[in-house]
């Protein structure tokens, strides 16, 4: 199939990536939009902190959910109509929770929001692997991430800017403002880049078919095994995010405002990283880049397990071990993506579904754990950051030296790969 974009053009390339990269940044729009007007929810309602949460919880499991069936979903029918109707299901569940009438209301509508989000970021990432191979794909991948990690800063922000002249219904309305926005732009911007197979088989089997696949993937070895190791090192990240807060305002001292102006310069971080990837790709492959970025990645991993054993009185040590770790790891996830994805069996939207959904729960699961040392406590966050580092770069490392040569998907001796 033609790229969706003329190969020869800077503009009409990056005005592609960039809805692509617009539609991944559901996670922080649903989440980091959301959680300046909780406390307002919760006086709202006349509830109590531990049920509102449960609109964030809901909203998680909903993404994992939307990314593992509307994945392979799309497998089936192609890619388009799936975007275009999660898009607006998602402005649509937006504006509805702007008009629940209590908790169990709001955290059925954050659900649904969830699955429509989830099932935007699978998509995305399915169709980036449809257009782009090798070490294009890996370019295009840190192209992603350089442009919607922008969200994760400008997100508390607009939250925070919103509920400060409006009541917390503009918040649901404004995400239901972005669902329309991104609609119309997939409509002109991203036309279809996954054409099924024609098959004579009816169209519901052919659906189910698509919807198991997924279950047959998790006999592939190498594949499940290299994804449970970049789940590892989202744990890592995900600690970072979960425990950050207290570490840098509880241990430290920092104010609000200057633990937001860390956060913005961390996030910085990862555009840098989105630009050095970009050279880096056309030097080394994708194999030596994950081997390079996680051998590194151990330094700074070791330096944050000091600092979390010892507390320095300087926080300088730890932004800096963070730094680090959060530009290494950006270099490992976009080379790893392209690896995990030579490994794949079944078609990108199954396998990107499988991907998301083991990757993001892994994520999940680490974040309650950062606390059970107390709030203030480091050791937690040092333990995880240098366990999940290791661990990833182990098994890594294990696969490469079995393998050898990466396999290519799009042959028929891929299936070998497992």
């Amino acid at each position: 199939m033609n790229p969706p974009f003329k190969r020869d053009s800077f503009w009409s390339r990056f005005t592609y990536i960039t809805v692509l990269a617009l539609i991944t940044a559901f996670g922080p729009v649903c989440t980091d939009v959301y959680l300046p007007c909780v406390p307002e929810i919760t006086e709202f309602f006349r509830s109590d902190p531990s049920s509102v949460q449960l609109t964030l919880t809901a909203c998680f499991l909903g993404i994992a959910f939307g990314q593992f069936f509307i994945g392979p979903l799309s497998d089936a029918v192609g890619r388009r109509g799936p975007l275009l109707a999660t898009l607006l299901l998602f402005a649509l569940s937006s504006v509805l929770c702007a008009f629940t009438t209590g908790i169990p209301m709001m955290v059925a509508c954050r659900f649904i929001q969830g699955v429509a989000g989830g099932g935007g970021l699978v998509l995305a990432r399915a169709m980036t692997v449809d257009v782009f191979k090798g070490g294009e794909l890996t370019r295009t991948m840190s192209m992603l991430m350089g442009i919607h990690s922008i969200a994760p800063v400008l997100g508390p922000l607009a939250g925070s800017l919103i509920i400060s002249y409006c009541s917390w219904e503009y918040i649901f309305f404004a995400m239901g403002l972005w669902g329309v926005i991104l609609t119309a732009l997939s409509f002109f911007r991203a036309p279809e880049t996954f054409v099924p197979e024609k098959s004579a088989k009816p169209a519901g089997r052919k659906i189910a078919e698509s919807m198991l696949a997924p279950l047959s993937e998790f006999r592939n070895r190498n594949f499940i095994v290299l994804v449970f190791a970049s789940g590892l090192m989202t744990a890592g990240f995900f600690g970072f995010l979960s425990a950050s807060p207290f570490l840098l305002q509880k241990t430290y001292g920092f104010t609000p405002g200057e633990y937001a102006l860390f956060f913005s310069l961390n996030s910085s971080i990862l555009v840098l990283a989105s630009f050095v990837i970009a050279f880096l790709t056309r030097k080394f492959s994708e194999k030596v880049l994950v081997k390079a970025a996680l051998m590194a990645i151990l330094i700074p991993a070791l330096e944050i397990f000091i600092v979390a054993v010892t507390v320095p009185g300087n926080p300088v040590w730890l932004i800096a071990g963070v730094m680090c770790y959060t530009f290494l790891s950006v270099i490992f996830n976009a080379g790893s993506f392209t690896v995990i994805m030579s490994f794949r069996k079944v078609n990108s939207g199954a396998a990107s579904g499988i991907f998301g959904v083991l990757v993001y729960a892994m994520g999940a699961v680490a974040m309650p754990f950062m606390g059970i040392m107390g709030e203030s406590s480091m050791i937690p966050f040092g333990i995880d950051i240098l366990v999940t580092s290791a661990g990833a770069l182990a098994i890594f490392m294990l696969v490469f030296r079995r393998v050898g040569k990466l396999p290519d998907p799009d042959k028929p001796d891929a299936a070998m790969a497992g």
